[in-house]
């Protein structure tokens, strides 16, 4: 004879379901069955003993009631919730519970609790009554009689007793902000809902900093798409991290924690993922499965990728601000001008990205002086132009950072050419100002004391070669072409006061400091060989200045030290006038202006001061449109066109 066998639900399994994380997520729970109730107002609050321990905790609300008819079923039953069959509250709320088990929280609390109920009668009259039970006893409550109501209104008071804790916590003011972000979805979506926390009211608006909606479309694994939407509330405290999957009216169903794999530095934040689909999800138990749920893993790998987008966004919106602000300061290096130069422009790009990292990292550095600061900014720009390479090191020792933001930086200053372009721009920059410099102490309408004499200009020259031919610029004197220059010197008509100078305590070396020469190695076994011939200020260039030109650079040229290696010879006469007698000579020469002798190896040009640095000037602005081009396309390409204009203010509108 076959024998039935009734399931036998033990008191440690019950008070298993009492357990919660955290004592607000107890009272979470009796919250949410206010808000199922259709209740519009709940109030929590505590009372403590004159030993200010906590002695009661009562949570109170103005829902519907329980009804007495529906007692026996709602406390008698584990599971089976009437919240199962309804998708929404008679106020057309949707509803949070369904598994009969957010009573069972309150033990978690206090060894006995009471709910205390008002319930109306279709015929409008009003019943009061209560339900008893005990952490002892979790498998049975008691339930009185229902009797006439002393109050004209409905709803429920959950009064726990005998904390098993002092739970100080929940006295404390933060708990608050945690309840805000508990609830502040549902209080947004739902705002004639009020919620108040020990004497105060939850106001989610209070505690945000900003509060956003996407609207997204959902991937699932099985091609079709679902509608959903991500509500980022932004807190002004520091908080975890988490992400709520809600239903459509943003009750929260289930939370995962974001961790620091989700790049959003400086925010503190709590999503809500919200979609129908989540409370299907809950029905099937699927939700606690996280990574093990192909759908769930969708939507919470959804909701992290629209949050990556959604703080670049805001890290653009916060870092413009910075600027705006150091600017206002007056402790940002730049002036407005820099913005007009698109090389500046990419250089301060790039300080903009690297002292708001300092600012982020650094925590003491809102708190220093402004005289600080600026001192601070300016040291990494003047660092960024000097050596932008160098910087990367020096600021990702000194503030640690971490492996993406290394890589982050690595990006910006290594594998892109863009340090190279600041390096380069500020070259252009001292070229120009050396030409601006160099004009005004070379012009013949100068006062006697802003002309430089040979022996002053040769001082000035023997760094700034690229003035002649770039590929100069690291060649270095040698002692064969030193010999070979001063044994032909005498070629040189104007040369005779040499003897005199050489030796003087002025520093001159003889003939050298007034024979500029370079000589760089090509490859091996060839070289080239720059002799730059500079002219007394009293003496004119005319056509027998360039008969010695030619007759000195073919001698020297051909001197029998040279015949073993291959040799190009590159001979400058530079003065400050030039004839009419030689102007007319070297333009029956050819076109190219100023060429006195070009054979075979040899190349003799003569300027003026005046054409050598027009020449010049020439050629540096073409670079530099060349490397504003250049930065333009690698502001394009590189990690720097995707975050530079956050450090920008935004455009006037």
């Amino acid at each position: 004879m076959s024998e039935r066998i009734s399931i036998l639900v033990k008191q440690d399994h019950l008070a298993q379901m009492a357990n919660a994380r955290t004592p607000l997520e107890a009272i979470a729970e009796l919250v949410w069955n206010a808000f199922d109730s259709d209740a519009t107002k709940v109030v929590v609050s505590f009372t403590t003993n004159a030993l200010e321990a906590l002695d009661e905790i009562r949570i109170t609300d103005n829902g519907h009631g329980v009804f007495h008819s529906d007692a026996k079923q709602l406390f008698g039953n584990l599971g089976e919730s009437w919240k199962r069959a309804k998708r929404r509250t008679d106020g057309g709320r949707t509803i949070h519970g369904k598994q009969g088990r957010g009573r069972f929280k309150a033990f978690y609390l206090g060894s006995g609790a009471s709910w205390n109920t008002t319930y109306r009668m279709t015929d409008g009259t009003l019943y009061d009554y209560s339900i008893a039970g005990d952490y002892a006893t979790l498998n049975a409550f008691t339930v009185s009689a229902p009797m006439p109501a002393k109050g004209n209104s409905t709803g429920t008071e959950v009064v726990i007793r005998n904390p098993h804790r002092n739970f100080r916590a929940l006295l404390e003011d933060d708990v608050r902000t945690l309840a805000a972000q508990l609830f502040g979805a549902y209080l947004t979506a739902y705002p004639f809902v009020s919620v108040v926390f020990n004497g105060r009211l939850i106001d989610p608006q209070v505690v945000q900093a900003r509060s956003t909606e996407v609207n997204l479309d959902l991937l699932l694994p099985d091609g079709a798409t679902v509608p959903a939407a991500l509500r980022v509330i932004e807190w002004k405290h520091e908080t975890d991290r988490m992400l709520h999957l809600c239903d459509g009216s943003g009750v929260s169903f289930h939370s995962v924690g974001l961790g620091s794999g989700l790049r959003a530095k400086g925010f503190n934040f709590t999503a809500y993922l919200k979609t129908d689909l989540v409370r299907e999800l809950d029905k099937e138990n699927r939700l606690e499965l996280d990574d093990l749920d192909e759908v769930v893993k969708t939507l919470v790998h959804s909701a992290r990728e629209t949050l990556r987008a959604y703080f670049k966004k805001r890290e653009l919106e916060e870092s413009s601000a910075l600027v705006v602000r150091w600017q206002a300061e007056n402790i940002y290096p730049y002036e407005e001008k820099a913005q007009l130069e698109l090389l500046d422009s990419v250089e301060r790009q790039v300080f903009d990205i690297l002292a708001a990292n300092v600012a982020g990292y650094l925590k003491s550095f809102e708190g220093l002086d402004q005289a600080t600061k600026r001192f601070t900014f300016r040291l990494i720009a003047h660092s960024l132009r000097a050596n932008p390479d160098g910087i990367r090191n020096l600021i990702t020792e000194s503030l640690n950072l971490n492996k993406e933001d290394q890589e982050n930086l690595s990006r910006l200053l290594g594998t892109t050419s863009l340090s190279q372009i600041i390096y380069s721009a500020q070259v252009i920059r001292s070229r120009l100002g050396f030409l601006s410099e160099l004009e005004q102490f070379t012009s013949a309408t100068g006062t006697k004391e802003q002309l430089l004499e040979r022996n002053q200009l040769h001082k000035i020259l023997e760094k700034e070669t690229w003035l002649f031919d770039e590929s100069f610029q690291l060649g270095a004197g040698e002692e064969v072409l030193d010999a070979v220059l001063k044994k032909h010197l005498g070629l040189l008509g104007d040369r005779a006061d040499s003897a005199a100078t050489a030796g003087s305590e002025d520093g001159l070396r003889g003939c050298r400091d007034l024979m500029l020469n370079r000589t760089v190695q090509i490859r091996a076994g060839e070289y080239e060989n720059l002799v730059v011939d500079l002219k007394r200020p009293s003496l004119r260039i005319d056509p027998a200045v360039l008969a010695q030109a030619r007759q000195y650079a073919t001698t020297v040229s051909t001197d029998k030290r040279f015949q073993s290696a291959k040799t190009r010879w590159l001979f400058w006469v530079v003065g400050n006038v030039r004839s009419e007698e030689a102007t007319l000579e070297l333009e029956q020469n050819g076109p190219s202006e100023g060429i006195v002798l070009e054979q075979g190896n040899v190349t003799v040009l003569t300027k003026t001061w005046a054409e050598l640095i027009d020449s010049a000037r020439v050629s540096l602005g073409y670079c530099q449109r060349q490397l504003a081009i250049q930065a333009e396309r690698e502001a394009a390409k590189s990690c720097l066109s995707r975050y530079h204009e956050k450090y920008l203010p935004a455009p006037q509108s």
